[in-house]
């Protein structure tokens, strides 16, 4: 009988060794500042392209994520406290300040553009002097690259938020808006509202965006640069680019002037 029953308690005490273990799971909560179409909350779920990154990759890795949508300054100040494990598009400079760690690997590149009326003799952007003497949308809250802001000869019209920006322009009361490129080319913007204006290019600024970490997750990080590297080499991140800006990782950067080459195993993560 005592043997008989040996397999039966054998597997109890499995079955009840797994439930904690499956409960104690990683779960890593990411905070993000509202980006779209990178990273933004729909209907109470987080959404978008560093988004879906972080989840596939940190998946493949064995862990659970959660999403908080906070202003990137909170963000930083949760990370530190302890109250989140880290930023899901953080500036690297930010990053290195904060004493985090930085994935290997940006998720995003955060490419501002001048934007004009078509009616303006600008043709393309050539340094902050092309823009001498002329007023410029500074919506609150927002970021904008060092040289613009410190441009004396410009002069900023603060608004509190961004949608009526374009309708300013059109009405002259700014001669020149800044905002993201993968923003205005691919979110859903009402055509209407870019009638009469035009993008200057090459990009004023191009910062690139990182997933962050806070100290004493090394092990969590390095999980997600190999699976994030080895999703660049099988595709799979450039199926998540096609899916929410219609081009590869590659062919934004292409796109926006950035870059003429492949990224074939980046930072040496994959061992071929």
């Amino acid at each position: 009988m005592a043997m008989r029953a040996a397999p039966w308690i054998l597997s109890a005490v499995l079955i009840l060794c797994a439930v904690p273990l499956r409960a104690q799971a990683k779960d890593v909560r990411l905070c993000y500042d509202n980006w779209s179409p990178y990273a933004y909350e729909d209907h109470g779920v987080a959404r978008g392209l560093a988004v879906e990154i972080a989840t596939e990759f940190l998946s493949d890795a064995g862990y659970s994520v959660t999403f908080v949508q906070m202003p990137l300054a909170r963000c930083h100040f949760s990370v530190h406290y302890g109250a989140m494990d880290g930023v899901l598009l953080d500036d690297q400079m930010a990053s290195e300040d904060g004493d985090l760690l930085t994935s290997a690997v940006s998720l995003a590149s955060r490419v501002t553009v001048a934007v004009v009326r078509t009616s303006s003799k600008l043709e393309s952007y050539q340094g902050a002097h092309s823009l001498d003497n002329t007023n410029w949308l500074k919506v609150i809250g927002r970021t904008y690259p060092p040289e613009i802001l410190a441009n004396e000869t410009m002069h900023p019209v603060r608004v509190a938020e961004y949608a009526k920006g374009f309708e300013m322009l059109k009405r002259a009361y700014v001669d020149v808006l800044f905002t993201d490129l993968a923003h205005l080319r691919f979110e859903n913007t009402d055509q209407a509202s870019l009638s009469g204006s035009k993008v200057l290019l090459p990009a004023i600024n191009v910062s690139e965006r990182y997933l962050s970490l806070r100290v004493g997750l090394d092990p969590i990080m390095e999980d997600f640069d190999r699976e994030m590297s080895r999703g660049l080499l099988t595709g799979v991140v450039d199926e998540i680019y096609h899916r929410h800006l219609g081009f590869s990782r590659v062919g934004f950067a292409r796109y926006v002037g950035m870059s003429d080459v492949a990224i074939a195993n980046p930072a040496g993560l994959i061992v071929q």
